[in-house]
């Protein structure tokens, strides 16, 4: 083990407080199940202080060293912390992650994976024959591609922490990021697509189906070496989540909700229904589409990319109905401060907020927290 990697880990394990995780689980068991709560647990993103004595590898050198990427999962994953986390005080539940970008399922189907300086990793778009030719593959054939370094590396994570109790307690170990079936089909051919889905949707179809196997086969080899610490819940973007696993549609915004509804929600249902429920994630405007995400069976918890962009009383309105929580959504520091959120939000809602700074992220969770317990 590396030296800064040890000095990480004793550094941790002494002065994480595991009492002070069990408190923030419970209150995300509360928001998530719609249950009254004290306040909204909120998580704040800040720059990593340039005086932190734990400063990250850059991100080229973690990919083929997995002490390397556990040190900057407990440094700076998702612009959190959980070596800060401790001076900021807010609602971060520890999790790491073996963090290999979008690529680890379409790995598995003959793409070339580029990765170059700290970009993070891009798949080369198949051409149209070779997008056909995914339909030749295992999509259970988890020697291929990037499979074998995701294992290899929670392997890796399990051993280490197994050396370190307390630490070892409170941090769970969850999914890679492996996409959603059209997410994984768009990065397997490009934008053409959105063409396919017209001019040859039967081969899209079937490529679908072979990607929800492959992702579903997949989340079943790693559960043994992941480590949740609550059941029906998970981790994901540094937030818990209510159920198993989280699709991501970012590529699905920018088609019709009934293209969405009649080509591509079976596949992730299907997901859904073999892992026992899950979230399903859009970065942008889903204003079009929430209605149909939350009808998806099998879903349990809708994730906002960029939660600004939507509109987010009516998105939780409908939410509300399905009884489907709402994770990563942003408020303006006044709504925080004022207790004004909790009545546009009284529960139901995972909060994040961005500060410019850990001072301010410090000085904004202490007034949040104190005026809540007082007001309540």
């Amino acid at each position: 083990m590396n030296r800064k990697l040890r000095d990480l880990l004793e550094y941790l394990e002494v002065s994480v407080n595991p009492e002070d995780q069990i408190a923030i689980h419970e209150r995300y068991h509360q928001a998530l199940c719609w249950e009254p709560v004290d306040r909204l647990p909120v998580s704040f993103t800040y720059p990593l202080p340039e005086d932190c004595p734990f400063q990250p590898y850059r991100h080229r050198e973690v990919f083929d060293d997995p002490e390397k990427m556990l040190y900057n999962q407990l440094v700076c994953a998702f612009n959190t912390s959980i070596v800060c986390h401790r001076d900021v005080g807010d609602d971060l539940p520890y999790s790491i992650r073996a963090d290999f970008g979008t690529c680890i399922i379409a790995s598995l189907f003959g793409a070339k994976i580029e990765q170059v300086g700290d970009n993070p990793p891009w798949v080369i778009p198949l051409e149209e024959d070779a997008f056909q030719r995914v339909l030749d593959c295992d999509p259970l054939d988890f020697t291929q591609g990037w499979c074998p370094r995701v294992v290899k590396t929670y392997e890796y994570y399990r051993d280490i922490l197994s050396h370190y109790p307390v630490l070892n307690q409170v941090v769970a170990i969850t999914l890679p990021d492996l996409q959603g079936p059209f997410d994984n089909a768009e990065l397997l051919r490009g934008s053409g697509i959105f063409l396919d889905l017209y001019d040859r949707p039967e081969i899209v179809t079937a490529v679908l189906q072979y990607l929800a196997r492959a992702q579903v086969g997949f989340a079943r080899r790693l559960k043994p070496l992941l480590q949740e610490k609550n059941e029906g819940f998970f981790h994901q973007h540094a937030m818990m989540m209510a159920g198993h696993i989280l699709i991501r549609n970012d590529s699905p915004i920018m088609m019709s909700a009934q293209m969405y509804g009649e080509l591509i929600a079976p596949h992730d249902a299907s997901v859904l229904r073999e892992l026992d429920g899950g979230g399903i994630h859009s970065c942008g405007n889903i204003d079009h589409l929430a209605g149909t995400y939350l009808e998806v069976p099998g879903i349990t918890v809708l994730d906002l990319g960029q939660p600004t962009m939507n509109d987010l009383d009516a998105l939780y309105n409908r939410a509300r109905k399905h009884k489907i929580p709402l994770s990563r959504v942003d408020v303006p520091k006044n709504q925080l401060l004022t207790g004004e959120v909790a009545k546009r939000f009284p529960t139901g809602v995972v909060l994040r907020h961005h500060a410019a700074s850990l001072e301010v992220a410090r000085e904004v969770f202490k007034k949040y927290s104190v005026d809540s317990c007082s007001r309540n």
